[in-house]
């Protein structure tokens, strides 16, 4: 088994809590972040943002096939993988908090007011991270007032931004490479919370290109961080990934395995290629498998038994 000690940044609450605790320790979890999905199981506000995007873009899509992947995604889940409030009560309910770190999760395509109340709901629950994805939950970060009232609170507060856009192959192509990291630079040109930048689902032939496009945002921001489901063998085993990583430093790069919508070998894969990598020195893998980690949930004030542990 993998013989590093890490902190998963990218998983999902898709399975039974104490069952994703067990796996993800096994393979050498000491922690993990857990990201819900903020989307309506009707998905009838969701075909309305998808409708809403292709407009704002000048695209025509295929909605019914874009939604019937999503839908045929969402069936599947448990319902606090979409509620962040059962989310949060489960991990407790549960006995999993001193391993789960919950964040919370907006769906921006619902509309400022929602966003408002929702942003209440986080700070009530004092959760200081939130997930978003235009991927899923269909919204163009440059044109969504909600996401600018979103981006504005998490600045104001230190709320830490994960945001997830991913090149899926069921995406029409250039609804992901035209519209979505360039307006994300857009926005970060006027707010600056922490934001950590995630590619689940990123289809193979997508890689290359997706991680140049990140690339180029986070070269032109230094509050934008990565984190690496699907992207691990191809960061750190590939020469042509070697530029990347000494031009934007490891100390903006996180680990993520993506699990369980990754499986339990490519999890174990993905740890493997960061401690066998020749492209990265041995302190800047603790640094990426634990390190930049927990110095973020430092920055945003979590207060958790585990942190105080590693720290200790």
């Amino acid at each position: 088994m993998p013989s590093y000690n890490f902190i998963d940044f990218h998983a999902h609450p898709a399975a039974e809590l104490r069952r994703l605790r067990n796996r993800l320790q096994s393979a050498g979890a000491v922690a993990s972040v857990l990201y819900p999905i903020d989307v309506d199981p009707t998905l009838s506000l969701t075909l309305s943002g998808l409708f809403r995007l292709a407009r704002d873009l000048g695209m025509v899509v295929d909605a019914k096939s874009v939604v019937r992947e999503v839908y045929d995604l969402v069936s599947k889940w448990p319902e606090y993988m979409i509620d962040p409030m059962k989310l949060w009560y489960e991990v407790f309910k549960e006995g999993t908090s001193e391993f789960f770190i919950p964040f919370s999760s907006i769906n921006p395509s619902f509309g400022s007011r929602y966003v408002k109340q929702k942003i209440w709901e986080m700070g009530h629950l004092g959760l200081r991270g939130v997930f978003v994805s235009p991927v899923l939950q269909f919204f163009n970060p440059a044109k969504s007032p909600a996401f600018r009232e979103l981006m504005e609170y998490s600045e104001k507060n230190e709320v830490l931004v994960i945001i997830h856009i991913g090149m899926p192959r069921e995406i029409d192509e250039k609804l992901i490479t035209h519209a979505l990291p360039n307006h994300l630079s857009e926005v970060l040109e006027e707010y600056r919370p922490n934001i950590v930048v995630s590619g689940l689902g990123t289809s193979p032939e997508r890689v290359s290109l997706w991680v140049r496009e990140v690339a180029r945002v986070m070269r032109k921001y230094d509050n934008v961080y990565l984190v690496t489901p699907d992207i691990n063998c191809y960061l750190f085993n590939n020469d042509s990934a070697r530029s990347i990583i000494n031009s934007l430093g490891a100390d903006r790069m996180i680990f993520g395995s993506g699990y369980p919508y990754r499986r339990y070998r490519d999890l174990v894969a993905g740890i493997k290629c960061v401690e066998g990598s020749t492209n990265i020195r041995d302190n800047d893998k603790d640094e990426i498998m634990i390190e930049n980690a927990l110095d973020l949930l430092r920055f945003h004030g979590f207060k958790l038994n585990m942190i105080d542990t590693l720290n200790a």
